[in-house]
């Protein structure tokens, strides 16, 4: 069933699409399952409703293995953003970021076209014909199912699947920050799921080398006060390995939080879950990396800020931060 917040929204999403020119569809820089899940469904209802032409945008990597598995056994199409011209013709639709974050390709001279996020706002975005932020859900992806309930386009299986896994994903399978939306939505996806290919994202292979950076993540791990466990990663293979880590420390017995540190590309990324739902790990993060370089929820947060190129700095800066999230 469509909820009430969304009834309507679709037709107005197709009226500012209207116009001619390609649409681009940008998630953040290195997507995971919901940020892609939610692209490729927002293409498809676009070229079903409008008929219009949509690219994905890529701005950063698919790294985890899983993610990887989901572009290639769901036939995502990702082209690298540094092909897309943002001249007057074309269109951008933002999902699963917003404008001026610093998780997204987007050039500050561009104002969106669409923006739909499951992030609390960061900014205020008079100027977007298209604005659609729910905080209260999981995941993006429950939004652009209830989309696809009210358009009464044919469901494809891979779309089913795409969104499927983006909502069990994000939310670790209902588990985490999980509403009665997400609930909904993921029991009405599921018939419609391809069953073997969901069960290869899930179980996707990885190499050897990924073995190795987990231990050397937990050897480098610290437990401070009996419930703050923190590694410092140093240079990682993929951004979303800082994430990954975060996710598996937090099952230590005993841990409320978690955070993982790690380099990548001339950036230092920062990752931060926790149990505590009287806190917000958003807000935390943000205080310590700085608002315009970090954001979140409760229970999961992330933020990357420049770096040098020197090791040492490198060092420095990630302990700089271990200890402002311990301060």
């Amino acid at each position: 069933m469509t909820s009430a917040s969304t009834r309507g929204l679709l037709a107005d999403l197709v009226r500012v699409l209207e116009r001619p020119g390609p649409l681009v569809i940008l998630p953040h820089d290195n997507p995971d399952p919901d940020a892609m899940a939610s692209a490729v469904t927002l293409k498809y209802l676009v070229g079903a409703l409008a008929k219009k032409e949509a690219h994905i945008a890529l701005g950063g990597i698919v790294g985890r293995a899983e993610n990887r598995a989901m572009r290639t056994y769901l036939n995502i199409t990702l082209v690298p953003v540094s092909d897309v011209r943002f001249d007057r013709d074309v269109q951008v639709a933002l999902v699963d970021t917003q404008p001026g974050r610093p998780n997204n390709s987007l050039p500050d001279s561009v104002v969106p076209t669409v923006v739909i996020d499951h992030h609390p706002a960061y900014a205020e975005y008079p100027g977007v014909p298209f604005l659609d932020l729910r905080d209260q859900y999981g995941a993006t992806s429950t939004i652009l199912t209830e989309y696809l309930q009210e358009s009464k386009v044919p469901i494809e299986p891979k779309i089913a699947t795409a969104l499927f896994y983006g909502i069990s994903a994000e939310t670790q399978d209902l588990g985490r920050e999980a509403t009665a939306a997400d609930i909904e939505a993921s029991h009405y996806l599921y018939p419609y799921t391809n069953k073997r290919r969901l069960a290869k994202i899930e179980n996707a292979r990885v190499p050897r080398e990924y073995f190795r950076v987990f231990r050397e993540a937990i050897d480098r791990a610290a437990l401070y006060d009996h419930k703050v466990v923190v590694s410092l990663l140093g240079d990682v293979q993929y951004p979303d390995m800082v994430a990954e880590v975060a996710d598996f420390l937090l099952r230590l017995d005993g841990a409320e939080w978690s955070a993982a540190i790690g380099a990548y590309n001339g950036c230092l990324y920062c990752s931060v879950r926790t149990t505590d739902r009287e806190t917000n790990a958003g807000d935390l993060l943000q205080r310590v990396l700085g608002a315009k370089s970090a954001g979140g929820h409760d229970m999961i947060a992330g933020g990357r800020v420049p770096l040098g190129l020197d090791p040492a700095e490198r060092v420095r800066a990630a302990c700089e931060v271990r200890a402002r999230l311990l301060d």
